[in-house]
C-alpha cells in the first residue's frame, strides 16, 4: 500500500514537472538562449583573433623577406657593375626604387605585427637598409647635380646607426637581432676610424655570442686587424719622385672585407681631410 503510495506521488511530480515546463523555458529560455549565443560568439572571435594575428604574423615575415632581397640587390656586383655603365638617371632611378620598396616594406612588417622579434629585425632591416645605400659607390655626376642622389650619405649614416643602437637598447634579449645591430656599429666606426668604439663592439659580440660561433670567430677576425686598420696609409709618391714607403707598411694591410663590413677610411684621410683614395705599398 506504501509503495502504492509512494509511486503515485512520483508520477504527480512528473506530471506536474512535464506541465510547468512550458512555462519555465518560456520565463527562461530566452535568457539562457541569449547566454548561449554569447559564449559562441567569443569563442568565434577568439579563434578568429588568434587566426588574425598568425595571418598578420606571417605577412610580417614575407614583407621582411621582401626587404631583405632588395637590401641584397643593393649590394650586389650587379648593383655595382650598374653604377659603373648604366646612365646616371638609371642608376638613380633603380636605387631610389629599391629604397622606396624597401623602406615600405619594412614598415609594413612593423605595422603587421607587435612581436618583438619582428620589431627587432625590422631595425636592423632598416639600419642594413640605410648602409647599403650609403657605401654604395656614387652616381656620375651625383656632386654636381644633387638629383642624382637617392639621399645624403651621411644622414643614412646616422640613420642606420640609430637604427642598430635602439636594437642593442631595447632588444638584446634578441641574441641573433642583437648581434646583427652590434656588427653594424661595428662597420660604421671603422668607417668613421673610430677605432675604440668599433673594438667595444667586436668584444661586445664576443662576450653575447654564446654558442654562435660562427659570428664569434668573425668578431675576432676583426678584431684582430683593427691594430693595422690604425696604421697611417702612405701615400702613394708621384712617379717623378721616389716613392716613400714606410718600413711598417706590408702586404697584410691589405684584406678581404667580409659581408656586412665596410671598407674603413683610412685614419689619414681624416686627419687630412683628403678626398682623394690613398693606396699602400707592399
Amino acid at each position: 500500500m506504501k509503495a502504492q503510495r509512494r509511486h503515485d506521488l512520483r508520477q504527480s511530480d512528473l506530471a506536474k514537472a512535464i506541465k510547468q515546463a512550458p512555462s519555465f523555458w518560456q520565463q527562461s529560455g530566452g535568457r539562457y538562449l541569449l547566454l548561449l549565443i554569447a559564449v559562441l560568439v567569443v569563442v568565434i572571435l577568439i579563434r578568429y583573433r588568434i587566426s588574425s594575428n598568425r595571418q598578420a604574423a606571417q605577412q610580417a615575415i614575407d614583407s621582411l623577406s621582401v626587404a631583405r632581397s632588395l637590401i641584397s640587390e643593393l649590394r650586389s656586383p650587379r648593383m655595382v657593375m650598374m653604377t659603373q655603365l648604366a646612365p646616371p638617371g638609371e642608376v638613380t632611378m633603380r636605387r631610389r626604387q629599391i629604397y622606396s620598396e624597401a623602406n615600405n616594406a619594412i614598415g609594413e612588417a612593423t605595422r603587421l605585427s607587435d612581436d618583438r622579434t619582428v620589431a627587432a629585425e625590422a631595425l636592423v632591416a632598416r639600419g642594413d637598409l640605410c648602409w647599403a645605400l650609403a657605401t654604395l659607390p656614387e652616381v656620375p655626376g651625383a656632386s654636381t647635380q644633387p638629383g642624382a642622389q637617392v639621399r645624403d650619405p651621411r644622414e643614412l649614416i646616422s640613420n642606420a646607426a640609430e637604427a642598430y643602437r635602439a636594437v642593442v637598447d631595447n632588444y638584446s634579449d634578441i641574441k641573433h637581432s642583437l648581434i646583427a645591430a652590434r656588427f653594424g656599429l661595428a662597420a660604421i666606426a671603422e668607417n668613421q676610424a673610430n677605432w675604440d668604439a668599433a673594438r667595444q663592439q667586436y668584444e661586445a659580440i664576443i662576450n653575447q655570442s654564446g654558442e654562435l660561433k660562427a659570428y664569434k670567430q668573425l668578431a675576432s677576425e676583426r678584431l684582430s686587424i683593427l691594430p693595422k686598420l690604425r696604421e697611417p696609409v702612405i701615400l702613394a709618391a708621384p712617379a717623378t719622385e721616389p716613392a716613400l714607403v714606410s718600413p711598417t707598411t706590408s702586404a697584410s694591410t691589405i684584406f678581404t672585407i667580409p659581408p656586412g663590413i665596410a671598407a674603413p677610411r683610412p685614419a689619414t684621410t681624416q686627419a687630412t681631410g683628403a678626398s682623394t683614395r690613398s693606396t699602400s705599398r707592399p
